[in-house]
């Protein structure tokens, strides 16, 4: 009998382990919905890249599908109206709203409904209590600023002490949006030093606030919370606490470019390897997008034979990538613009002569701060055959206009029409300004994201007049 009960046993866990199927993992996540008074015809989701788009159809109703193997708060766009859905691997959502009243009107059913419709809320009472506006809460003096602080985050708290009431919410979003609340009051306390003495152009060391109580509680900061890593005030005061200690390594070490040292303070810092791959990850995204791969070649290495996460490797392949068309060597589309007077002019006009292109904004200080150095630079080569053009991509013409008069800014003034969707913008991938581009003789890239005036461009310059003769 033991043996015939054995052999059954045996044959019921054999017909038990085959009757099983293998597991399907469900990576999809599908977006439904419908836009009222959209005049745009895309809509794109992302999250660092673009995931996926479709047509906005007559009616505003659209569908994105898409696989994604993590939970995430990914980002959608048409036109202006940018929102943030946070959703799982295999959810399925139908949204809703009118574009010109978004927050009004939005509405969500299917997965993730609940959450979501509450950061709707959420963002609502963060724009209409002036949560954000820091200019005007840190101006405050220091027992007012605190007051003011905490009466502002309570009443967007509110929205959160409604959701944890209800029943089915997501537990992994209910404890990133609990580390919202209490990591946006330390971020901003550790803020408030530096606005105060700027809004009141006073020393910083002046301003009455308890900064080594501030400095104490950022170095108790947990640097392991993987899942908070998408809590933007959490992952803010992360940033600085590597920040703070890449400061200490460049004052140790002027030679040291900041890119090198945040990379040693991250590896000093941080002991998951998980987020020691995407805070290296977004650091090299960072350059890669501004200045692209010729500048980053030596981190682009590094990085890859350090992570040990495959789809940040993915990401930066198809970042590199993008930069191809517009690699050293490539040639530049004959691009049209304004100039100061309102007549049309083309990159072609300026054949036969280096091209070295500023493009800026009038709202953009970093861009202005570089101005005196322009001009120092046009005129130690205004001997030389090297055009010096600056390219405003301001959203109208007025603000540039009036500054280029005012402040009787001499030379090769143009103006890109569309501002940051400028044909100029768009073919370099300008996300961020200043941006500087090099061009040879014959319109051809020289450097896609060329030194800065204030930088090595002299040495660049005489490189390539030198080649020329």
């Amino acid at each position: 009998m033991k043996t015939l009960s054995l052999s059954v046993l045996a044959a019921s866990m054999l017909l038990f382990a085959c009757s099983q199927k293998p597991e399907v993992i469900d990576n999809s996540i599908k977006i439904y919905g419908k836009l009222d008074n959209s005049e745009f015809p895309v809509i794109v989701v992302s999250l660092d890249e673009d995931l996926a788009k479709d047509s906005v159809e007559s009616d505003g109703s659209f569908q994105l599908k898409f696989d994604y193997p993590e939970s995430g708060m990914f980002m959608l766009t048409n036109g202006d109206l940018r929102f943030s859905l946070y959703l799982d691997p295999g959810d399925s959502i139908h949204v809703s709203g009118d574009v010109k009243e978004f927050a009004k009107t939005f509405i969500a059913s299917g997965d993730k409904a609940k959450e979501n419709a509450y950061l709707r809320k959420k963002f609502k009472a963060i724009n209409e209590s002036g949560l954000e506006n820091f200019m005007e809460i840190m101006a405050l003096k220091k027992d007012a600023y605190f007051s003011k602080k905490d009466s502002l985050i309570s009443i967007v708290k509110t929205n959160y002490d409604s959701l944890i009431m209800g029943e089915g919410i997501d537990s992994v979003f209910l404890e990133m949006e609990k580390s919202y609340f209490t990591y946006q009051s330390m971020f901003m306390d550790q803020l408030y030093p530096m606005y105060h003495a700027f809004i009141h152009e006073i020393p910083q060391d002046s301003v009455d606030f308890p900064v080594e109580e501030t400095k104490s509680k950022l170095k108790e900061l947990p640097l392991d919370r993987k899942e908070l890593l998408g809590v933007a005030p959490y992952k803010n005061l992360l940033d600085q606490r590597i920040g703070a200690l890449a400061g200490e390594l460049m004052k140790a070490d002027t030679t040291l470019a900041y890119e090198k040292v945040s990379w040693i303070a991250i590896d000093s810092l941080i002991k998951d390897p998980a987020i020691k791959d995407q805070l290296k990850f977004e650091t090299l995204k960072s350059t890669l997008e501004y200045r692209g791969p010729v500048h980053v070649e030596e981190m682009y290495s590094k990085f890859l034979a350090e992570n040990t996460t495959p789809k940040f490797a993915e990401k930066v392949e198809k970042l590199k990538a993008k930069w191809e068309p517009i690699s050293p060597g490539k040639t530049v589309p004959d691009f049209t613009f304004t100039d100061i007077k309102g007549d049309s002019v083309k990159l072609s006009d300026l054949k036969g002569k280096l091209v070295y292109i500023d493009i800026w904004a009038t709202w953009c200080g970093p861009c202005i701060a570089e101005h005196p150095n322009w001009d120092k630079v046009k005129e130690e080569y205004k001997d030389k055959p090297v055009a010096f053009l600056t390219v405003s991509i301001d959203d109208t013409r007025e603000p540039w206009e009036k500054m280029v008069k005012n402040k009787k800014m001499e030379g090769l003034q143009w103006f890109a029409a569309n501002a940051w969707q400028s044909e100029l913008a768009k073919f370099f991938m300008v996300n961020a300004i200043p941006r500087f581009l090099l061009l040879d003789k014959e319109g051809k890239i020289i450097d896609p994201s060329a030194e800065r005036p204030s930088g090595n461009i002299r040495e660049i310059l005489d490189k390539h007049l030198d080649k020329a003769v």
